[in-house]
């Protein structure tokens, strides 16, 4: 029983048999040696660990796989998990503390009542469980914990970044970074309190080239 791979280089398929998942391979085509790897094993868009095509939820980090499965077999276009092989994470980050400074303030300042503590934790939970991560392939923004929410962009749909950064924004070295897509005119996905916004826009914009 024989499988097939596909260079990661080239994109030359090649057989391959199961005892040699996890052993280098040669490709004739372009010469560029790559590992094999189980086909029937992808990475979750979430925490990127290998999880079944079957799986509806990821193992590993609880993360529903909606596209997986049987029944969404047939449905999967460029953008399912076959395109996650070759993702690479180039940033990932959380909203900067910088971002918060006047409200951090008015939270020590108010402090000694329920309305300080409320401003410092309100804080604390919007820039650690807000998760920003771009990678080559899209831009992904996570929320929360318990209760979850994910947006992304797919860098190939993407319309452009733009920096958004007023002046006390400006002084401390944070910015909002806005991306559209081509469909639409609107803001699609927003990444604020970015530190060194402009290296961020930069990098965003040169992924689509």
């Amino acid at each position: 029983m024989s499988f097939t791979v596909k260079c990661p280089e080239c994109g030359r398929s090649s057989e391959a048999a199961p005892q040699e998942i996890g052993l280098p391979m040669k490709c004739p085509g372009c010469g560029r040696e790559f590992e094999i790897s189980n086909p029937n094993l992808v990475p979750c868009p979430d925490c990127f660990e290998l999880v079944s095509k079957r799986a509806t939820v990821c193992p590993h980090c609880g993360a529903p796989l909606a596209s997986s499965g049987p029944a969404a077999a047939g449905k999967r276009g460029p953008q399912d998990f076959e395109s996650f092989r070759d993702e690479k994470v180039i940033i990932h980050c959380h909203p900067s503390l910088r971002n918060y400074l006047g409200t951090i303030a008015l939270g020590i300042l108010t402090f000694v009542v329920l309305f300080g503590i409320y401003l410092l934790l309100r804080v604390w939970f919007d820039t650690l469980l807000t998760r920003y991560r771009i990678t080559n392939l899209r831009i992904v923004v996570t929320k929360g914990w318990i209760a979850k929410s994910q947006k992304e962009i797919w860098i190939k749909d993407m319309r452009g970044a733009n920096l958004v950064q007023n002046a006390w924004q400006r002084i401390i070295g944070v910015g909002d970074i806005s991306i559209g897509t081509a469909a639409t005119a609107e803001t699609e996905i927003c990444l604020v309190g970015i530190r060194r916004p402009q290296a961020v826009v930069n990098q965003i914009n040169a992924l689509r080239h």
